[in-house]
């Protein structure tokens, strides 16, 4: 082994910093959302969020597969679980953007209030002053848009509380 060859115990992660460092990717993840907003996507479209969540994405495969390897197990579902993520943060971002382009001829687009979101909220507080809380076929789209929407974040919050609680495979050398 060569002088310049990174320490084999340099790549390993114990699981109070992975739940700090995780913590923190989670915390900046959420944060980031707010480049998803009509000022900023008015003026720079949803590539400001893009290249936050790639960043994010890759941190969060690179503690994962660091706590792994500390734990002794497979690291290759790390990928599975972040593709799983890159995909509903792509559909979100085709979703923003479809929204976007369609407001991009109106002066509404740099309205903070614009958005599809927006409008189910708006649509079900009118159906709970009117007296029926219920929406009908639409709460039931809109409850199965949400949680297809939250499923990934719940997959790969599951998957980092699972890979925090592995043990250590031995003290490193």
């Amino acid at each position: 082994m060569s002088a310049a060859a990174p320490h084999p115990s340099s790549r390993r992660l114990a699981p109070r910093p992975f739940v700090l460092a995780v913590i923190a990717v989670y915390l900046l993840s959420f944060v980031s959302q707010t480049l998803l907003s009509a000022p900023v996507t008015a003026r720079l479209s949803v590539l400001p969020f893009v290249l936050a969540q790639t960043v994010l994405i890759w941190f969060w495969i690179l503690l994962h597969r660091r706590r792994l390897i500390d734990a002794g197990r497979p690291t290759g579902i790390v990928i599975g679980v972040a593709l799983v993520y890159a995909l509903q943060v792509v559909l979100m971002v085709l979703l923003i953007w479809m929204v976007v382009a369609a407001n991009a001829g109106s002066n509404e687009a740099a309205v903070a209030g614009a958005g599809l979101l927006h409008l189910f909220v708006v649509l079900y507080l009118l159906g709970t002053m009117a007296g029926d809380p219920t929406l009908g076929v639409l709460q039931i789209w809109l409850i199965g848009f949400v949680a297809m929407m939250l499923l990934p974040v719940v997959i790969a919050l599951c998957f980092s509380i699972w890979t925090a609680t592995r043990p250590r495979l031995s003290a490193p050398p």
